[in-house]
């Protein structure tokens, strides 16, 4: 039996769906998902198997012009990680018009010397006449190696976007173990759960000048419990006033939420404290992303 094991880079613009995309694809929550724009910062993998086939799917930050030095970090964490790539699912959103910040994705994707299949998701959102001019006008934009329309939502058409790519993998032996689903550590994935729960509950300028650390992640044999303590950091005091809510009304509400979402990824009980600090201007302070995990090593 012929194998086929490669890297597949998911890139486009914020909010396109990648990461719904990639928890569809490997049937397990890996990524956290929200309607805010830039809300995957790091490189996430995410491995799928097939018997003949496995794809190494690399979650990335949407592409974007940066204005601070936290998006500018993003940026060169998606430049870096489209090397490491054999192959792109460039994520377009069709319910939205493409125009000069798919034409910068493609572009980037050009400049690191791939080819690309179009993932033009959310069809579910589009009246089905438009979709005859809207794929003529990709193809000729872009010449892409295939165009699949798709909702990673819905999961129509996920398996036949998968099956479209895995001729173009290298003829490869698998490159993971068989029972790997992703890098990212339980810590990682635990603060990042956390965030998901805050952009959910929270408007306007929190989403972006919010961040997670833990400050510690331990088990209690005696109380068969997993103690989660976690610093919530933004930029001013009034978001942490926001973030803290009336009589501590929001910070209660992400809390509880972000509990019940701990519980269901560790699969134990969990006992979470949170807490609010204030650092100005910490997306532009590289120790403070060196110190979250949002810098790449030089």
């Amino acid at each position: 039996m012929t194998r086929r094991s490669g890297i597949i880079a998911l890139a486009g613009r914020p909010n396109a769906g990648k990461s719904t995309f990639i928890n569809r694809a490997l049937g397990e929550k890996i990524a956290i998902v929200s309607d805010k724009a830039q809300t995957t910062r790091t490189r996430i993998l995410g491995v799928y198997h097939q018997s003949d086939a496995q794809i190494g799917f690399l979650d990335l930050p949407g592409i974007h012009k940066p204005s601070h030095q936290m998006n500018r970090e993003m940026m060169r964490t998606v430049r870096r990680s489209l090397n490491d790539a054999d192959l792109v699912f460039h994520f377009i959103d069709a319910s939205v018009v493409s125009g000069k910040g798919d034409e910068f994705a493609h572009q980037i994707i050009v400049d690191a010397g791939l080819r690309s299949i179009i993932a033009l998701n959310k069809i579910d959102l589009v009246n089905k006449h438009k979709m005859i001019p809207l794929l003529e006008s990709l193809e000729q934009r872009f010449s892409p190696l295939a165009i699949v329309p798709m909702s990673a939502k819905s999961g129509e058409n996920v398996d036949h976007l998968i099956e479209t790519a895995i001729p173009y993998l290298p003829e490869s032996e698998f490159l993971y173990s068989e029972d790997d689903l992703t890098d990212q550590p339980l810590i990682f994935m635990a603060q990042e759960f956390i965030r998901e729960k805050i952009l959910h509950f929270t408007k306007q300028e929190i989403p972006h000048a919010v961040a997670v650390s833990i400050d510690a992640f331990e088990w209690d044999d005696a109380e068969s419990t997993q103690f989660v303590a976690a610093r919530i950091w933004v930029e001013r005091p009034s978001q942490r006033s926001i973030l803290l809510g009336a009589g501590g009304s929001m910070i209660k509400k992400i809390r509880q939420a972000a509990q019940r979402s701990l519980r269901d990824l560790l699969e134990k009980k969990v006992v979470l404290e949170l807490y609010v600090s204030v650092e100005k201007d910490w997306r532009n302070k590289v120790e403070k992303l060196e110190a979250l995990k949002l810098r790449l090593p030089d």
